[in-house]
């Protein structure tokens, strides 16, 4: 990290990201439908929607990096994929409590099933993916090692990408495929890209200018499908899926440029502080969020735009004061597993 100090600043704007995505869509319902305020806060959700390729293209270049050094794979398991597995667990059997305080429900037959699929609540398959990455990662460190040209990468990313869908469409239809790796194989592929030219990084950001553009054509493309689909209307799968893919790479390369220019100004040190307390932020933010939501006096009364401000900070910063008190009093380890 202190040889790549871009790293926590990249993190630091996800989680924002994360935040500010959660928040539109919890304001979603409080806006009269197919109102130009209702149409524009959905606009800004559609939009702030690579988080979690985001968050997995920036784990495969970190722990790329690592293993196409040598990382010996008795200390990558320990250090990774176990501080990695025993959060997913521990917060998920804390979100089964919260929801059963909630809502009521608890279904003990469906553990196994939620365990899976990371469906104890909404956010926590993205951990599932990530002990996915982590597992599948040490079998694709020759490929950063070799670091064979951009072109075989676009090949590896475009083709694999390809089958999985179709094979999802035609051979075996996942019950949650976004809940799983393959569905994100673009981020991942890019993030080996990164990894094997690591040492020339500033020479690959260069190319922001491209990854723009194929982020404006994948955000044209998609947002219009994906309005449609947010109001139930029928789209092209195919189409949403490939524009949707195009539009996250992009946008995770051009996060890691900002990131690579912001983490050598001002915005360095507030953003590395909230891109260290990421996961956590990430973890507790949305049952913030949900006992806002279950008190009817308050922020709402206040005005729309006051409520959204006050759920902004509140859901920010009260998991980012516990997390810091939860590392100065050692305890971060054992329940966050870092």
């Amino acid at each position: 990290m202190d040889r790549f100090p871009w790293v926590e600043v990249f993190r630091g704007l996800a989680i924002l990201e994360v935040v500010l995505h959660h928040l539109l869509g919890r304001f979603l319902r409080e806006v009269p439908p197919e109102t130009p305020l209702w149409f524009g806060t959905l606009v800004l959700n559609r939009t702030l929607h690579f988080a979690v390729p985001a968050f997995l293209f920036m784990t495969t270049v970190v722990l790329g990096v690592a293993l196409g050094r040598g990382m010996a794979l008795g200390r990558y398991f320990r250090n990774r994929v176990l501080r990695l597995l025993w959060p997913y667990l521990l917060w998920s059997g804390a979100y089964l409590l919260f929801r059963f305080w909630d809502l009521g429900v608890f279904q003990p037959e469906r553990i196994p099933h939620q365990l899976l699929w990371g469906k104890a609540y909404f956010h926590l398959y993205f951990l599932v993916v990530a002990l996915e990455l982590a597992l599948v990662l040490p079998l694709l460190a020759p490929v950063v090692r070799r670091k064979p040209h951009g072109l075989w990468f676009l090949l590896l990313g475009v083709g694999l990408t390809l089958l999985v869908y179709l094979a999802n469409r035609h051979l075996y239809r996942l019950p949650y495929p976004a809940s799983t790796l393959l569905w994100h194989i673009p981020a991942v592929v890019l993030g080996l890209h990164v990894a094997s030219r690591i040492e020339r990084l500033p020479r690959l950001l260069r190319f922001w200018p491209l990854a723009l553009l194929l982020a404006l054509v994948g955000l044209g493309g998609y947002l219009p499908l994906a309005l449609e689909a947010f109001r139930g209307r029928p789209v092209n799968t195919f189409h949403y899926q490939a524009l949707h893919w195009l539009y996250t790479t992009a946008m995770a390369f051009l996060l890691l440029a900002l990131a690579h220019r912001l983490a050598q100004g001002p915005l360095k040190a507030p953003l590395a502080f909230l891109g260290r307390y990421s996961l956590q932020i990430y973890l507790l933010h949305p049952m913030v969020i949900r006992l806002l939501e279950k008190n009817p006096t308050f922020p709402e009364p206040l005005g729309l735009k006051v409520a959204f401000l006050v759920y902004l900070l509140l859901a920010l910063f009260l998991p980012l004061a516990l997390a810091h008190l939860l590392y100065r009093a050692r305890l971060s380890l054992p329940l966050f597993g870092r």
